[in-house]
């Protein structure tokens, strides 16, 4: 398999490290982030996972981080939420929207998903990360849309 992608390979050696390390034994400990807000809604999971050279964070709906209600008029104002959300909890964790590799996409209605891609194509741009898209059957707070990324955080060793 040829590789033309520098992200694609950074991955795939990222990976690699990290099971060569987890089999030696040689990782830390994962550490679960959450913001003071995230601590407040005491909600049953983490807003990010920092493990190796990888931060994990969890699904991200347009929820309004300091009303907690999502914004009214559907996918559009939902979807600028939730990449200003996926943002704002990179940031929180030292890292940016240019250290994304892979995300995954949920929307309530499928057929929303060229809405979807206009604005998404507003916050990252070319190379744009890994992405798969679905439609589901019901999201948090009947959500249009929930984004889940991963970022590649090689310089955050030893964190």
């Amino acid at each position: 398999m040829l590789i033309h992608n520098r992200v694609g390979l950074s991955m795939i050696v990222g990976a690699l490290s990290l099971l060569a390390a987890v089999s030696s034994g040689a990782t830390e400990k994962p550490q679960f982030l959450n913001s003071p807000r995230a601590l407040e809604l005491d909600r049953p999971f983490s807003e990010a996972v920092h493990a190796g050279d990888f931060l994990f964070l969890s699904g991200q709906i347009g929820e309004d981080p300091a009303t907690a209600k999502l914004p009214p008029g559907g996918i559009e104002p939902e979807s600028r939420q939730v990449l200003a959300n996926v943002k704002r909890v990179l940031e929180a964790n030292g890292a940016t929207l240019n250290d994304v590799v892979k995300c995954t996409v949920f929307l309530a209605d499928i057929s929303e998903w060229g809405a979807f891609n206009s604005i998404y194509r507003e916050v990252f741009k070319k190379p744009f990360p890994a992405r798969s898209a679905l439609g589901a059957n019901g999201l948090a707070m009947n959500a249009r849309v929930e984004l889940e990324c991963i970022a590649y955080l090689p310089q955050k060793r030893g964190r």
